[in-house]
């Protein structure tokens, strides 16, 4: 009696073991399940990806929608640039019902909150426990940026062509993405946006300004001109904006001075939104000449003041200027 006593009682602790180990399995099945293998992990990958500048695996992982746009965004540097201030990244499962989940990202760019979501399915089991997840077709943003008057312009430190001073490029989600140009004639100061969505259009329109190098070789060239126009020995000076009508006679020659030169504002985006032009300035010349009278024989020096209005078209390249006066 007492020897079926120990082996029920033995019995019932080996059953108590197994149970117990069952258990324990389930709940390791479970952790595993959500920590290695959940929605989640494939969001932490993605993320990783975008830290580390891996564009390429960065696109299969999220099983992108790439747009046509161009793509000097989406690898290397400029990626990695636009995930460098990535912080305090918390990852969470919204929605699970074991056929679609939602996994929501918050995190930190730029010293600010946000967060963004992602839609994920099942696609595979491993051992027969194990779920494998993969990321719904996700269309990228797109970064639309514009400088008018510039055919190219910086962007995550990487330069970039801007065909018609404008270009639409593919991006990752999120990120932070900064335009900005400095040349020796034009700049403009840095403008920032940040991406947080998939399909999100976002847009840059930069504002450029002449550097004191421009603005200095537009006045040489232009005084270079007028002061050509001086030059001519006649009231009409051929191609310039300055001339004095006189009915009588010029005794000897004709001498024209630039009393005060025009001083023309620069502007950018006004020739059909694009180029650089001059605005019209006034100016004022001097001419002297001396005065025959036909009738009396007598000479009399006459000195007048003339207004002009000088207009010019504006060509403004990397590192060339061209002033183009109107005549």
């Amino acid at each position: 009696m007492e020897s079926n006593a120990r082996v029920l009682k033995a019995l019932g602790a080996w059953l108590f073991l197994v149970l117990l180990g069952m258990a324990a399995a389930a709940v390791t099945i479970a952790l595993v399940n959500k920590y290695m293998y959940g929605p989640e992990t494939d969001v932490r990958a993605y993320f990783e990806d975008l830290q580390d500048g891996d564009g390429g695996q960065a696109l299969g992982l999220l099983n992108a929608g790439v747009p046509e746009a161009n793509a000097a965004m989406l690898d290397g540097d400029p990626l990695e640039a636009s995930a460098e201030e990535l912080e305090d990244l918390e990852v969470s499962t919204v929605t699970n019902d074991g056929e679609q989940a939602v996994v929501r990202a918050d995190y930190s760019l730029g010293g600010e909150r946000h967060s963004s979501e992602f839609s994920l399915h099942p696609v595979d089991t491993q051992w027969g426990f194990f779920t494998v997840w993969a990321f719904d077709e996700t269309p990228l943003p797109t970064l639309t940026v514009s400088l008018p008057g510039v055919s190219s312009v910086d962007i995550n430190g990487m330069s970039v062509a801007l065909p018609d001073s404008t270009g639409k490029f593919s991006a990752f989600f999120p990120g932070t993405y900064t335009a900005s140009y400095t040349s020796e004639l034009v700049e403009a100061d840095p403008v920032s946006t940040t991406l947080t969505a998939p399909g999100q259009e976002a847009e840059v329109v930069l504002e450029p300004r002449p550097t004191a190098a421009l603005e200095e070789e537009v006045d040489r060239q232009l005084k270079e001109h007028l002061d050509g126009c001086a030059e001519q020995n006649t009231l009409f000076p051929a191609g310039c904006p300055f001339s004095y009508e006189f009915d009588g006679r010029v005794q000897g020659d004709v001498e024209w001075t630039i009393e005060s030169y025009p001083d023309p504002r620069i502007e950018v985006g006004t020739q059909g939104g694009r180029g650089w032009s001059l605005e019209p300035a006034q100016g004022t010349a001097r001419i002297e000449f001396d005065s025959l009278d036909l009738f009396t024989g007598e000479v009399e020096r006459l000195e007048r003041t003339v207004p002009f209005e000088v207009a010019a078209d504006l060509a403004v390249d990397d590192s060339t200027v061209r002033v183009t006066p109107r005549g």
